[in-house]
């Protein structure tokens, strides 16, 4: 076609090819090819450079087939494929702690650096490797590295006004016939009334749901327990969007991208929706425990540490009861 630029990106066998009007800026034709080339190989990735048996990587390749019945299987997978470029060619029983901890340091330093729960993550998952291959009571380099400690960030607050405002948007884009605007808006809607986690929406099957009893019985996750969700009037709408979309399944990889175009706040995340419900739950005095179920939480601390902040309705109660002990005015 004159009067037109051809741009091709392939990775792995795959293909992906665009044309940009005749005199498009070579800045934007590059920033095309870049983010689709990282598309394709998050999409494809290249197997690992196999060393000589024995090694982590050729060890990993053994790994995986262990941990495709998790759930997050995925993100264990990326999470042992972190140390390959460090300690990939090793030989696994080689490696020790100090090793460990040097790399970790590395991601400590890097910049930006990788935060502190996506380190322990990665510490885990290479400490789960070892256990897998070699048996529950094997040791291993990760033995003894405490974690590390995430910084304490007040939780944010995701209003019903930024609620509606983006749903709103979404539901505009889903009219002009936008791709997967209607089912961004179901799973926004889900997560804002339910307060569950994402990975609880996405392993939801139709058989879960029953909206004539208003039930829906989430499945576990983190090691909770949910008892099920009494649905209100605002949760049966929200999963009648979703049913009505038909939004089963894993969340996109860029459902965050695309809830930020439609209005949301930048740098918050969807999951502060979840922290939202289950504060505003403390604010209106709902009892802990009950908290604790709906929230699905192993451990009670974990709800009072998380959900219950200083502005809690018993808070509030217990301060107001100390006012007036010194009559100052």
């Amino acid at each position: 076609m004159k009067g037109t630029i051809r741009a091709t990106v392939k990775v792995a066998g795959f293909q992906r090819e665009r044309r940009f009007v005749a005199g498009t800026p070579a800045r934007i034709v590059k920033a095309w090819k870049v983010s689709t080339r990282a598309k394709l190989q998050k999409r494809h990735p290249q197997p690992e450079r196999k060393g000589p048996a024995g090694t982590l990587a050729r060890d990993a390749e053994r790994y995986y087939p262990l941990i495709k019945h998790m759930a997050d299987w995925v993100s264990r997978r990326s999470e042992i494929r972190a140390w390959l470029p460090d300690l990939g060619q090793t030989y696994r029983h080689m490696i020790t702690r100090a090793d460990v901890q040097r790399v970790r340091g590395l991601w400590v330093q890097a910049e930006p650096p990788v935060a502190a729960k996506t380190i322990n993550n990665r510490v885990t998952a290479l400490r789960n490797l070892f256990h897998l291959l070699d048996g529950d009571d094997s040791p291993t380099p990760c033995d003894g590295i405490r974690p590390l400690v995430p910084p304490k960030v007040p939780p944010q607050i995701v209003t019903a006004t930024v609620v509606n405002s983006v749903a709103q948007e979404l539901q505009r884009r889903a009219e002009l016939g936008r791709r997967h605007a209607a089912q961004d808006r179901a799973r926004l809607m889900v997560l804002a009334s339910t307060g569950k986690r994402p990975c609880e929406i996405e392993r939801a099957q139709p058989s879960d749901v029953d909206l004539r009893r208003r039930v829906w019985t989430a499945r576990d996750a983190k090691g909770g327990f949910c008892p099920g969700v009494y649905l209100n009037d605002e949760m049966v709408l929200a999963w009648e969007a979703f049913i009505l979309a038909d939004a089963w399944g894993p969340f996109p990889e860029h459902f965050p991208r695309r809830l930020r175009d439609a209005g949301w706040p930048k740098g918050v995340r969807p999951y502060n929706l979840r922290h939202t419900v289950w504060i505003e739950a403390s604010e209106r005095g709902n009892d802990l425990s009950d908290i604790q179920a709906g929230a699905g939480h192993k451990l009670i601390a974990t709800t009072r540490r998380h959900y219950v902040p200083v502005l809690s309705s018993r808070m509030q109660h217990m301060s107001e009861s100390l006012e007036g002990r010194f009559g100052w005015k």
